[in-house]
Parts: C-alpha cells; structure tokens; sequence
C-alpha cells in the first residue's frame, strides 16, 4: 500500500462518522490486509464494522484477535448470502456514511478522506464513487483475468456527459466532479442496462439515508445487485465522482465473480434487475421500455424450453456438445425460475428489502 500522508487530508475528528463495513465469509488470506487498510485511513471518525455470514475457516478468529476500539465483529445467525450480508452491513452501521470494502480488497490511506471531501461539500449528492486498480492474482480464471482488466479497468470512460454546453464532452474529466444522476441513468438506459459507470462496491461512498429512502440490494440478485443498486441511485440522486485510483480491487479463484460464473447461478440476474427498477412507479412511468424488455428477456427464457438453443443447434461444432448438455443442466433451475417470476408478477410485492430510520 502506498504510505499515508497524515497532513494532507486527514479531516477533522467532529467530521460525520463513516462505516467501513467488511462482508466476510472464508476470508481469511486476505482479511488482516484489508481490515489494517481500513484503520490506516487518514479520515476520522471512522468505525469498521465486521458482519461475518458463516465463515467455516478462521476468519472469525482472525478478526475476533484485533484490540482496536474502532472495530466492531457480527456473525449472522444464518447465511444470508451476498446481498443479503451487504444488507446486514448497512443495517448494523452507525454511521451518516456507508464506505464497503471487500475481504480481498485494500482501501489506500487516503481514500474515504477524499470521498468525503467532496461528500461534505455536497450535500445533496447520494453517492461518491472514485477509480480502483485491478489486481490480478494467479489463481484467477483465464477468462477473468483477461476480461476485467480489458473490458472494465475504467467503465466510466465509456459515458460522456449529457449537457447542452459540452454534449460530446466526458462527464468524468475533474477531480471532484459532481454530476446530474438523471443524465447519466439516461445513458445507461442506452447501452441496454448492459453496463455500468460505476464499479463494485468498494469503490463507492453511500449516504445511509439513501438507502432509508430507496431499499437495500435486491436479494433476488446474485451478482450484479450492486449494478441495480446504482441504476436506482442514479435516477432519484444527483452522484459524485473522485478521478483517482483509491483502492485495489482483486481478482482471484475464491471470488464471488469466479463463483457465480462457475456455477451460473446468476443466470436470471437480469430479469431480477429490471423488476426491481420497475418497483419504482417513478422509474416505471418513465421508461415504459424497461417493461418491454423485461417482458422479452421473460419470452425467451419461456421459448428456451420448447425450441433448441445454440448448443443443440450445432452439435457437429466445436463446443456443441459441451454447449448442448450446459443447457440441459439448466432447465430444472430455469423452470424454477419462470415459475418464480410468474408467481412474482401476480402481484409484484416490494423487493427491496426496507431500512427503517433510526
């Protein structure tokens, strides 16, 4: 990690309190590095709040050992799952500010000074979210480690900002930029909802009353709730953006990216994904085409059971086979699926699940 400079940022102690909050499960190679970044941040006052969801390997121990007053250690009483733990995290934080930071990740000294810097001098922005560099380790799979650092090392270069002054110009040419969230929500409406400007949790800073009015992460979702999560924040707030790499982000075997691409079980994310827009009657009445294409993407899951898909169609091809019995594993699960979404549109109960104020 890069040394800190303690006269540069470090803010004042009567500064509002952020929440560092650490999901863990089985994290116990990286978990000393993370959580020693945490307190080496030159922003006070912080605490860092450790919610464990049933670690089987010594994580718990490990975390259990640290003597700082600043560090608080929950266990769940059961598994709740990705979203479900980064819901926990928000929910157990006492802070204004809600700073996520992953087992395997490193915050850099400076890094929640500089969010909150620009936090505090604008009130009225829902979210900061800054850069982060990529660390590649040597147990990541092949198709990770040569599709992230290519394809998302900086995702917000592929937005420009929607102004009438500098329409052609890239919103994210300052340090410090504020920035109008319905512009930006707009654009990601033109990409398809396929990607994002914003990266993983660890490289935003959320006000907690965001989440107070708009719900927690979608627990349907296994993946890319955190994607969700922004869409929403990005419709009903205007978002900050701190043009530095603040922090790593690893890339390894154990992730929960690697685990859920192995196993597919984010495979119905995207329906999860516009259903939880469309829970917004805001965003509903705006952009009647996210219920196009969610009634699209539900048709094509529909006609998968009953017409062959790629893989049966070229079982003579290289991969056809291995593409062909893929897709039959996935039928019970995809069956499961439409059932549960058509259950779900009956009567279209909230998703998110609600933080009450405190």
């Amino acid at each position: 990690m890069e040394p800190a400079n303690s006269d540069e940022w470090r803010e004042p102690s009567s500064g509002p309190l952020v929440s560092i909050c650490i999901p863990t499960y089985n994290g116990e190679h990286w978990i000393r590095e993370s959580i020693a970044s945490a307190l080496e941040q030159t922003y006070q006052p912080i605490e860092v709040l450790i919610v464990d969801d049933g670690s089987t390997d010594n994580t718990v121990e490990i975390v259990s050992s640290l003597k700082d007053k600043s560090v608080r250690v929950i266990r769940n009483q059961s598994n709740q799952g990705l979203a479900g733990n980064w819901n926990e995290c928000v929910r157990l934080a006492k802070g204004e500010f809600i700073k996520f930071l992953f087992q395997d990740d490193v915050l850099y000294p400076e890094c929640t000074a500089k969010m909150m810097k620009l936090a505090t001098a604008h009130p009225e922005l829902g979210l900061i979210f800054t850069r982060r560099d990529l660390s590649v380790e040597s147990d990541a799979p092949a198709d990770l480690a040569r599709e992230i650092p290519a394809d998302y090392s900086d995702p917000h270069l592929r937005f420009v900002h929607l102004s009438e002054t500098k329409p052609h110009a890239n919103a994210f040419d300052a340090l410090g930029a504020t920035l109008n969230g319905r512009h930006l929500f707009a654009q990601h409406l033109d990409k398809g909802l396929y990607q994002s400007c914003i990266a993983e949790p660890p490289s935003t800073l959320i006000r907690k009353d965001v989440f107070r009015r708009l719900g927690l992460f979608n627990t349907r979702m296994h993946q890319a709730c955190d994607i969700e999560m922004w869409l929403r924040v990005l419709f009903f707030f205007d978002v900050g953006f701190v043009d530095e790499k603040l922090l790593i982000f690893r890339i390894h075997g154990k992730s929960a990216t690697a685990s859920n691409r192995a196993t597919r079980r984010a495979e119905y994310d995207r329906f999860w994904m516009l259903e939880g827009l469309l829970n917004h009657p805001e965003i509903e009445r705006a952009h009647p085409e996210i219920i196009a294409w969610r009634e699209d993407l539900l048709n094509r899951y529909r006609n998968s059971l009953v017409r062959p898909t790629a893989g049966w169609r070229s079982l003579s091809g290289t991969g056809g086979w291995r593409e062909a019995v893929s897709d039959a594993r996935e039928m019970p699960r995809r069956i499961k699926f439409l059932k549960e979404a058509s259950a779900f549109l009956k009567d279209r109960p909230p998703i998110h699940p609600r933080l009450e104020s405190v």
